[in-house]
Protein backbone atom coordinates (compact mmCIF):
# COMPACT_ATOMS: atom_id res chain seq x y z
CA UNK A 1 0.00 0.00 0.00
CA UNK A 2 1.49 3.38 -0.96
CA UNK A 3 0.60 6.48 1.22
CA UNK A 4 -0.20 9.74 0.08
CA UNK A 5 -2.05 12.92 1.02
CA UNK A 6 -5.68 10.68 0.56
CA UNK A 7 -4.59 8.14 3.09
CA UNK A 8 -2.59 10.52 5.41
CA UNK A 9 -6.60 12.23 5.88
CA UNK A 10 -8.11 9.51 6.18
CA UNK A 11 -5.77 7.80 9.37
CA UNK A 12 -6.19 11.46 10.36
CA UNK A 13 -9.96 11.16 10.67
CA UNK A 14 -10.19 8.07 11.70
CA UNK A 15 -7.45 8.98 14.92
CA UNK A 16 -9.65 11.45 15.47
CA UNK A 17 -13.16 9.72 15.42
CA UNK A 18 -11.69 7.05 17.65
CA UNK A 19 -9.94 9.70 20.36
CA UNK A 20 -13.56 11.02 20.34
CA UNK A 21 -15.67 8.21 21.47
CA UNK A 22 -13.12 7.33 23.87
CA UNK A 23 -13.78 10.92 25.18
CA UNK A 24 -17.27 10.62 24.90
CA UNK A 25 -16.95 6.96 26.64
CA UNK A 26 -14.75 7.98 29.44
CA UNK A 27 -16.37 11.12 30.56
CA UNK A 28 -19.79 9.33 30.64
CA UNK A 29 -18.31 7.29 32.99
CA UNK A 30 -17.47 9.52 35.69
CA UNK A 31 -19.41 10.40 39.00
CA UNK A 32 -21.04 13.59 38.44
CA UNK A 33 -21.24 15.37 41.77
CA UNK A 34 -22.83 19.01 42.02
CA UNK A 35 -22.15 20.65 44.86
CA UNK A 36 -25.56 19.67 46.43
CA UNK A 37 -28.57 17.61 45.53
CA UNK A 38 -31.37 20.39 45.56
CA UNK A 39 -28.69 22.89 43.89
CA UNK A 40 -31.28 24.72 41.59
CA UNK A 41 -34.12 25.28 43.94
CA UNK A 42 -31.91 26.81 46.32
CA UNK A 43 -30.46 29.28 43.67
CA UNK A 44 -34.16 30.14 43.21
CA UNK A 45 -34.23 31.24 46.85
CA UNK A 46 -31.01 33.13 46.54
CA UNK A 47 -32.72 36.75 47.57
CA UNK A 48 -34.01 35.93 51.15
CA UNK A 49 -30.10 33.95 51.31
CA UNK A 50 -28.74 37.82 51.11
CA UNK A 51 -30.90 38.91 53.09
CA UNK A 52 -30.11 36.67 56.03
CA UNK A 53 -26.20 37.01 55.14
CA UNK A 54 -26.45 41.03 55.54
CA UNK A 55 -28.51 40.16 58.94
CA UNK A 56 -25.60 38.41 59.91
CA UNK A 57 -23.25 40.75 59.41
CA UNK A 58 -24.94 43.35 61.26
CA UNK A 59 -24.36 41.24 64.77
CA UNK A 60 -22.46 43.48 66.98
CA UNK A 61 -21.12 40.04 67.71
CA UNK A 62 -20.45 37.28 65.52
CA UNK A 63 -20.33 33.08 65.26
CA UNK A 64 -16.55 32.06 66.47
CA UNK A 65 -16.00 28.81 64.70
CA UNK A 66 -12.81 26.98 66.86
CA UNK A 67 -11.92 23.08 67.42
CA UNK A 68 -9.80 21.37 69.92
CA UNK A 69 -8.23 17.54 69.45
CA UNK A 70 -12.48 16.19 70.16
CA UNK A 71 -14.96 18.65 69.42
CA UNK A 72 -15.43 21.77 66.69
CA UNK A 73 -16.89 24.57 68.94
CA UNK A 74 -18.99 26.77 67.52
CA UNK A 75 -20.22 30.41 69.81
CA UNK A 76 -23.34 31.77 69.15
CA UNK A 77 -23.54 35.24 69.62
CA UNK A 78 -26.27 36.38 72.09
CA UNK A 79 -29.18 38.37 70.18
CA UNK A 80 -32.06 37.54 71.93
CA UNK A 81 -32.11 36.77 75.60
CA UNK A 82 -35.90 35.25 75.77
CA UNK A 83 -35.45 32.97 73.29
CA UNK A 84 -33.27 30.26 71.55
CA UNK A 85 -31.61 29.32 68.56
CA UNK A 86 -33.55 27.15 65.91
CA UNK A 87 -31.66 25.88 63.13
CA UNK A 88 -29.12 23.71 60.91
CA UNK A 89 -25.51 23.27 60.97
CA UNK A 90 -23.94 21.64 57.49
CA UNK A 91 -20.28 20.67 57.69
CA UNK A 92 -20.37 20.82 54.23
CA UNK A 93 -16.58 18.94 52.69
CA UNK A 94 -15.84 20.35 48.69
CA UNK A 95 -14.09 17.71 47.63
CA UNK A 96 -17.11 14.78 48.22
CA UNK A 97 -20.95 15.36 49.01
CA UNK A 98 -21.10 12.28 50.77
CA UNK A 99 -18.89 13.18 52.97
CA UNK A 100 -21.41 16.36 54.50
CA UNK A 101 -22.43 16.12 58.02
CA UNK A 102 -25.81 17.87 58.93
CA UNK A 103 -26.69 18.90 63.12
CA UNK A 104 -29.58 20.77 64.78
CA UNK A 105 -28.56 23.11 66.74
CA UNK A 106 -28.63 22.44 70.29
CA UNK A 107 -26.89 25.32 72.46
CA UNK A 108 -25.74 25.04 76.08
CA UNK A 109 -26.12 27.87 78.54
CA UNK A 110 -22.77 29.58 77.13
CA UNK A 111 -24.02 29.65 73.76
CA UNK A 112 -21.97 26.99 72.09
CA UNK A 113 -22.91 24.04 70.08
CA UNK A 114 -20.03 20.84 70.32
CA UNK A 115 -19.86 19.27 67.07
CA UNK A 116 -17.92 15.80 67.49
CA UNK A 117 -14.80 15.44 65.19
CA UNK A 118 -15.10 11.44 65.36
CA UNK A 119 -16.47 10.55 62.00
CA UNK A 120 -14.82 13.56 60.17
CA UNK A 121 -12.28 13.34 57.83
CA UNK A 122 -9.65 15.89 58.12
CA UNK A 123 -9.05 18.73 55.61
CA UNK A 124 -10.81 21.71 54.52
CA UNK A 125 -14.67 22.17 54.93
CA UNK A 126 -17.31 25.11 54.91
CA UNK A 127 -19.39 25.60 57.79
CA UNK A 128 -22.80 26.43 56.78
CA UNK A 129 -25.00 27.29 59.80
CA UNK A 130 -28.69 29.04 59.42
CA UNK A 131 -30.66 29.56 62.27
CA UNK A 132 -33.58 31.48 63.53
CA UNK A 133 -33.88 33.29 66.52
CA UNK A 134 -36.46 36.33 67.95
CA UNK A 135 -38.18 35.78 64.53
CA UNK A 136 -35.42 36.54 62.74
CA UNK A 137 -33.17 34.22 60.16
CA UNK A 138 -29.36 34.46 59.86
CA UNK A 139 -26.91 32.61 57.84
CA UNK A 140 -23.16 32.21 58.46
CA UNK A 141 -20.42 30.88 56.38
CA UNK A 142 -17.06 30.09 57.44
CA UNK A 143 -14.09 27.76 55.68
CA UNK A 144 -12.17 25.42 58.43
CA UNK A 145 -9.50 23.28 57.90
CA UNK A 146 -9.72 20.23 60.30
CA UNK A 147 -7.11 18.21 61.78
Amino acid sequence: MKMNWGTGIFITIVVFLIGMISLVIISSMQPLNLVMPDYYPKAIDYQSQIERIERTNALDDKIDISQDDINLIIQFPKIDSLTTAKGKILVFFPRDNNLDKEFDIKLNSELKQLISKENMINGRCVIKIKWTQGGLEYYSEEDLMIN
